[in-house]
């Protein structure tokens, strides 16, 4: 508007001016032009105007004959009629009439679109420019960079009569640039009605690069969808594409460049690296022809170049071409797209991003490529890449290779949630026809899925219904031994029958034939997996059950959604027959498989395990997090808990209430309608704890209620084996807190003798525990002794410190206070280890009484802080922030912080740059690396 200013004041002063605004399509130049005339006539400027247009061309002194007509209007005159249609006599009469306008008044002369003028028109302008000196004229006009082509009238020419030769004779020529964000603000807010949010206007500005043009088009689509002002966000703009944007521009480019809207939709679909061959093939015309469309449109600012290839200047164009296009003609020239590609060795990714887009091609290497897409993104946890991968696959495929890419949709969806892949499945299950494998497998998925949910009843429905109808089809021997080991695992779950064997171990003689047929891994492993289990569930083989599960664990898997549920019931058998560091090690490594993968249910299940692993071997903190993250980040089934979520549930009910959160505990484990939220396989485990927390909270009779009802539904069940659920010996001491010390020692010799019949220390060890509360005074302390010998040798640190300070207490009784303090003080020092805070206080007191003076309080320094904090402290103390720290543990943000904030006060420090200097001179060294999966234990260490 400066420029624009100075030219009026300069035709005021008599001294004639011309001034060329030069932009591309859509910059704000014929907006300026009614700008300057308007500003024109408010100054007393008489004003005439004029605008070319690619089809009048052709058509002489088309803009000169608009000037004049507006002259004559102006003068009140007419033409001459008997005026010779000579050029140079036009031009001096058109120069008369100027000089005449401007005899009151100075004039502004107005052409717009100066690109598509004719040539007489030119010819009178090169005239005029030459004659301005000495008058009140301003001749303003505008040239457009989408100027004509080679072809037609006017090809070729770079003299005084093109467009290029006028423009040279202007006396100041301005190049349009895009809004600035201040600009783009204004408008936004405008539109809004309220401050555009800065990235708001960043994303605008980047769509449409500051060109008014396109600008105004997105506001008008932003109104025409409806969108509040809070709801436009950067990423709905990038999504954006006004049809309006892409037909204005054919409107604009049509009569120079016919073929221009067949090469921009092609370019549309393979940008942002599309090459000129490529684009030729696709728009159907033509490489040389193509290539001159393509550099005319960079040259018009619709298009840039790289040595990548071509691609849109402004990604909202793109976007309008792609919105404008018939989904069937976008389809076909994706497919097209595609065929050129694979044709020319292009990377795979470049051609499976066409192909998803495509309509099927009906070809081999199409299916290829999507499924090697699938396994890269399922590699690299991109579910949702791998899922459309796959079902784009479906339409490549033929009846052989479709039950196996509807199976892996399967695994895909489980990855996400047991309860939709059970939909899923049994969709995969209705579509494959014959194929008794294939259909076989997709059920054992099936089943799986079901059981994952909770719902084993309909799991086992699903075994038992294929496993009848593989017999009466007289299927392959090895696939009917694999679905009877499935069937018996199952029914071990659901308790049908208290044998001591499931149903597909029936007899001695039965290892000796599956060695003839097992070849086949997931067979091996689910029969392997059959005698572990009822092994131990029967509670009288515990090495059997040690050796079958170390066997089925070692049996290789494809992905780690294969049979996922039956190996974390082994990692469970390791640790409830007393290998619980070695099911520690599989637990974190299924974790870390998993977190690859990205299947957030098996990842979650595996937390669940960890949980129970990690309590057992005292580590409270460990099993608090792993549970905390089943709750946090696993899948959300509506309505109800699903089998990881209620396994957890208990473990983190009881991990909290150790660690002195009694009132989260509380909250965890007491939830109104609890018991008919969780699945029925969980729900002794639930009681369980539930029933531990009620009697510490001295709420004995609802506790022993809850003890009681653990043992009857095990019992119904048959799961009598104390492994699993030492009911009894906590029923026990809770009728002895009752006055009903004989019911108590009837319980406790019912599950020693059951425990020791299984053999599993820690198992041994608690009903030890029990029976030396209640036993005769004189035996107390030896049978104790015997408990905390078994325990240590189990590895249950936090039981041991409890059988500790049992045995420290009956030795005080007795008068034998040295030893007591002494067992005092070792059961003092495993519970802060453990970070059970509750039993650190009450031995604190036991010490108090027997005469000891209590260790320096622990809870300040960095001994004091546990392998999580400590974990966390170092990556703090590295520079990461609370979420990065969050995704390497595999944690919460408010875990993070929670740990902070102890680090903090156990090290009596307030910031971050306190704990980098803390980490500096050593106070932080990590003592070890606990039960990480492999990658975060490697960075933990470093």
């Amino acid at each position: 508007m400066t420029a624009l200013d100075g030219a009026l004041s300069a035709a005021e002063a008599g001294m004639g001016a011309s001034l060329l605004l030069e932009g591309g399509i859509g910059t704000g130049k014929s907006h300026l032009v009614r700008a300057a005339l308007r500003t024109a006539r408010s100054r007393g400027f008489g004003t005439v105007s004029a605008r070319a247009r690619p089809g009048e061309r052709s058509r002489a002194h088309g803009v000169l004959h608009q000037i004049r007509d507006q002259l004559l209007c102006l003068l009140g005159k007419a033409w001459p009629q008997d005026d010779p249609d000579d050029g140079d006599a036009e031009a001096a009469g058109m120069h008369r009439l100027i000089t005449a306008a401007t005899a009151g008044s100075p004039l502004l002369i107005a052409i717009d679109d100066l690109q598509w003028t004719d040539t007489p028109s030119l010819r009178w302008l090169g005239y005029l420019t030459a004659r301005l000196e000495g008058l009140p004229v301003f001749l303003l006009a505008t040239l457009g960079v989408d100027r004509p082509g080679p072809a037609g009238e006017g090809a070729g020419q770079q003299g005084a009569e093109s467009p290029a030769g006028i423009a040279s004779f202007f006396h100041r020529r301005a190049v349009l640039q895009g809004l600035n964000s201040d600009s783009v603000g204004y408008l936004l807010s405008s539109f809004t009605g309220e401050l555009a949010d800065p990235g708001l206007v960043h994303a605008c500005r980047t769509a449409t690069g500051g060109n008014p043009l396109l600008l105004q088009a997105l506001l008008r689509e932003l109104r025409r969808t409806g969108l509040a002002p809070g709801v436009v966000s950067a990423d709905r703009v990038a999504g954006l594409g006004p049809v309006e944007i892409a037909e204005t521009l054919l409107t604009r480019l049509d009569g120079g460049s016919p073929e221009a809207g067949a090469v921009l939709d092609a370019v549309s679909v393979v940008a942002p690296a599309a090459s000129g061959p490529l684009v030729a093939r696709l728009a159907g015309i033509g490489d040389g022809e193509a290539a001159d469309l393509l550099y005319r449109l960079v040259h018009w600012g619709i298009l840039t170049e790289d040595q990548d290839g071509f691609g849109f200047a402004q990604p909202l164009v793109m976007a309008s071409f792609r919105a404008r296009m018939p989904p069937s003609e976008r389809a076909r020239l994706h497919a097209e797209a595609a065929r050129a590609l694979y044709a020319n060795s292009a990377p795979r990714e470049r051609i499976t991003a066409h192909l998803l887009s495509a309509a099927p091609l009906g070809e081999r290497w199409a299916l290829r490529l999507l499924v090697d897409a699938a396994d890269a993104a399922l590699a690299g946890g991109a579910l949702a890449r791998a899922r459309v991968c796959l079902e784009r696959g479906l339409a490549e495929c033929g009846p052989e290779e479709e039950p196996g890419l509807l199976r892996r949709l399967g695994h895909i969806e489980l990855a996400d949630g047991p309860e939709p892949a059970v939909a899923r499945l049994r969709r995969t299950v209705g579509l494959i026809q014959g194929g008794t494998e294939h259909r076989a497998m997709a059920l054992l998925d099936l089943a799986q899925a079901a059981a994952m949910t909770g719902d084993v009843p309909e799991a086992l429905r699903i075994v038992e219904e294929e496993a009848g109808e593989l017999e009466r089809s007289g299927a392959p021997k090895e696939l009917r031994a694999g679905f009877r080991a499935v069937r018996g695992l199952l029914e071990l779950l659901e308790g049908r029958g208290a044998r001591p064997r499931p149903s597909c171990a029936p007899a001695s003689s039965f290892p000796a034939q599956l060695s003839e047929v097992a070849r086949c891994p997931w067979v091996r492993r689910a029969e392997a997996a059959a005698q572990a289990m009822g092994a131990q569930w029967s509670g009288t083989q515990r090495a059997e059950a040690v050796q079958q599960a170390r066997l089925a664990l070692g049996e290789p898997v494809t992905t780690v959604n294969d049979h996922a549920l039956m190996r974390l019931g082994l990692v469970l058998v390791l640790a409830r027959s007393g290998a619980v560091e070695e099911a520690l090690e599989h637990g974190a490594a299924l974790l870390t498989a998993a977190t690859e993968e990205g299947s957030r249910t098996v990842a979650a299940l595996a937390r669940a395990v960890l949980a129970e692993c990690a309590f057992r071997a005292g580590r409270l903190t460990e099993s608090l997090e792993a549970a905390q993250g089943v709750l946090e980040r696993g899948p959300e089934p509506a309505g109800r808990e699903w089998l990881g979520s209620g396994t957890a549930r208990g473990w983190l009910g009881s991990a909290l209430y150790e660690s002195g959160d009694l009132d989260q505990a509380q909250r965890v484990l007491l939830e109104a309608g609890l018991e008919s939220a969780v699945p029925a396989v969980t729900l002794p485990g639930l009681l369980f704890h539930r029933g531990r927390l009620q009697v510490a909270l001295g709420r004995v009779g609802p506790g022993l209620a809850d003890l009681e009802e653990c043992g009857r539904l095990l019992l119904h069940r048959g799961w009598t084996n104390p492994a699993l659920w030492p009911w009894r010996s906590e029923a026990a001491l809770a009728h002895a807190r009752l006055g009903d010390e004989d019911t108590g020692r009837r319980l406790v010799q019912q599950e020693l003798a059951l425990a020791r019949e299984f053999g599993a220390p820690h198992a041994v060890g608690i009903a030890l525990r029990a029976a030396g509360l209640l036993g005769p005074g004189e035996e107390r302390a030896a049978v104790l002794a015997e408990s905390a010998q078994l325990l240590r040798e189990a590895g249950a640190a936090l039981d041991e410190a409890r059988v500790l300070r049992d045995l420290g207490r009956e030795l005080m009784r007795t008068r034998k206070t040295r030893q007591a303090r002494e067992h005092l003080r070792t059961a003092a020092a495993l519970a802060e280890k453990c970070g059970a805070h509750v039993l650190v206080q009450e031995l604190r007191q036991d010490m108090v009484e027997a005469g000891a003076r209590p260790r320096r309080d622990t809870e300040i320094g960095p001994a004091s802080l546990t392998p999580a904090e400590r974990r966390t402290a170092l990556l703090a103390a590295e520079g990461l922030t609370n979420k990065e720290i969050a995704g390497r543990l595999y944690v919460t943000r408010r875990t993070v912080e929670m740990h902070l904030s102890r680090v903090y006060r156990k090290l009596s420090i307030s910031d971050r740059r306190a704990l980098s200097l803390a980490a500096d001179d050593e106070r932080l060294a990590p003592a070890a690396c606990l039960h990480l999966p492999e990658h975060e234990a490697a960075e933990s260490c470093a």
